[in-house]
């Protein structure tokens, strides 16, 4: 059990760290400093993921084909908010430049968390992942225990992976050079959000 349990978490990693809809916005999140709103994004996508594993856990993913576009869709239409805010936001108001101590009104830890939940839950891929993943590790022999540990080790992976994400890309070496980016970065983010969006609303119609 503790060899396939290495193998499931070795695949959530490799998973979460292609370019996908949660990658890409906790990394747009985290620029700049703003932890809470970071550590907020991090949060939400960790609700969602517990939703998905009692989803799965319960046997619920099985629906209808046009529940899931539909849902597809508006993770689109989600991400490509996102995106948009992104590309058309000032970059010097993002970072607080030129503005008072205390008066930066920059988006707290309830914005990432929303942010996050969203667009967790807005990803029916997620969902047919997790089910491909439980069924080559779950087998009628296999032991209750097992099927408790399993989605409570993917929830765990997940709130330590991100976190570590966070912290290196806020880490004073990453953010310094990331700083001399800022008037473009959160930009390219938000194109990459775009193209990302459209790449999933295809998938949606198709």
């Amino acid at each position: 059990m503790l060899g396939e349990l290495l193998q499931v978490l070795l695949v959530l990693t490799l998973g979460l760290l292609s370019p996908g809809p949660d990658f890409f916005l906790v990394l747009k999140n985290s620029l700049g400093g703003n932890r809470r709103r970071a550590y907020g994004t991090v949060a939400g996508i960790t609700l969602g993921l517990s939703v998905q594993m009692l989803v799965v856990s319960l046997g619920f993913v099985a629906a209808p084909p046009a529940v899931l576009s539909g849902v597809q869709l508006a993770g689109a239409a989600f991400l490509a908010y996102l995106g948009l805010r992104a590309l058309l936001s000032d970059p010097a108001r993002a970072s607080g430049a030129g503005q008072p101590d205390g008066a930066q009104a920059q988006p707290g830890a309830r914005s990432g968390f929303v942010e996050g939940l969203l667009c967790n839950l807005t990803n029916p891929k997620a969902f047919l992942f997790f089910v491909s993943l439980f069924a080559q590790v779950l087998h009628p022999g296999t032991p209750p225990a097992w099927r408790v540990i399993l989605p409570v080790a993917i929830v765990v992976h997940g709130v330590v992976a991100w976190s570590l994400v966070v912290l290196a890309v806020q880490s004073p070496p990453v953010a310094s050079r990331l700083q001399r980016a800022q008037r473009w970065l959160p930009r390219a983010f938000g194109l990459a959000l775009l193209v990302l969006a459209a790449f999933v609303a295809w998938q949606g119609l198709s």
